[in-house]
C-alpha cells in the first residue's frame, strides 16, 4: 500500500510542533531547544563521518572479498538517512532516525527495500546478465532491436554549413590531394 506524500508532509510538521509544545510544557522550553540543537549538531557530525566511513568500508570489503559493496553502501545509506532525520528538528524524526541506527531494524528495512526493488525490476522485465555474458549475442536475454549509427570524423555543426537539421549518417571527409603550385 502506497501512502500519499502530501498528507505526510503536511501532518508531520504539525505533529512535530504539537509534540514540541507538549514536551516543552512538561520539561521546559529551554530543554526542548537544547535537545533540538544537540540533535542537529549530532546529525551533521554523523552525516560527515558516515559519508567517509561507508565509502572506505565498501572499498575495504571489495579488496578483501568480504561483503558486497552494494550491501555496505545501502547500509551506509540508511545510516545517512538517519543522520538527515536527526538534522530535521522534531521528536518524531529523531525517533525514526534512532530506528535507522538500530542494526536489526536497519537490516529488516534493507531487506524489505531490496525485495521491493527486485519486485519492481522483475515486473518491468529487467534482467541482469553476468559480466561474462555477451549482450549482443543473438538469442541473449538482453538483445535489443534497433538501429546502430556509427560516426567517424569530426562532427558537423550548423555553423559549418547552412543546412539545419539532424545528421544521422556522415561519411568522413576524405582529404583531397593538393596539386603542387606552379609558378
Amino acid at each position: 500500500m502506497r501512502i500519499p506524500l502530501f498528507p505526510v508532509f503536511v501532518l508531520l510538521p504539525v505533529l512535530e510542533l504539537w509534540l514540541m509544545i507538549e514536551i516543552g510544557g512538561e520539561v521546559g522550553a529551554l530543554a526542548v531547544i537544547l535537545w533540538l540543537v544537540a540533535m542537529i549538531v549530532l546529525g551533521i557530525n554523523l552525516l560527515r563521518y558516515l559519508g567517509a566511513s561507508s565509502m572506505l568500508q565498501a572499498a575495504q570489503n571489495m579488496r578483501s572479498g568480504g561483503a558486497m559493496p552494494a550491501q555496505t553502501l545501502a547500509d551506509g545509506l540508511f545510516k545517512a538517512v538517519g543522520a538527515v532525520l536527526l538534522i530535521i528538528p522534531g521528536f518524531i524524526t529523531d525517533l525514526m532516525a534512532l530506528l535507522c541506527f538500530i542494526p536489526l531494524v536497519r537490516r529488516l528495512l534493507l531487506k524489505r527495500w531490496l525485495a521491493k526493488v527486485a519486485m519492481n525490476a522483475s515486473a518491468r522485465g529487467f534482467k541482469m546478465t553476468g559480466f561474462g555474458a555477451d549482450p549482443f549475442k543473438s538469442g541473449s536475454s538482453t538483445s535489443a532491436t534497433g538501429n546502430v549509427y556509427e560516426h567517424q570524423g569530426s562532427a558537423q555543426t550548423d555553423t559549418d554549413k547552412a543546412i539545419s537539421g539532424v545528421i544521422i549518417d556522415q561519411q568522413p571527409e576524405s582529404p583531397t590531394p593538393k596539386a603542387p603550385k606552379s609558378e
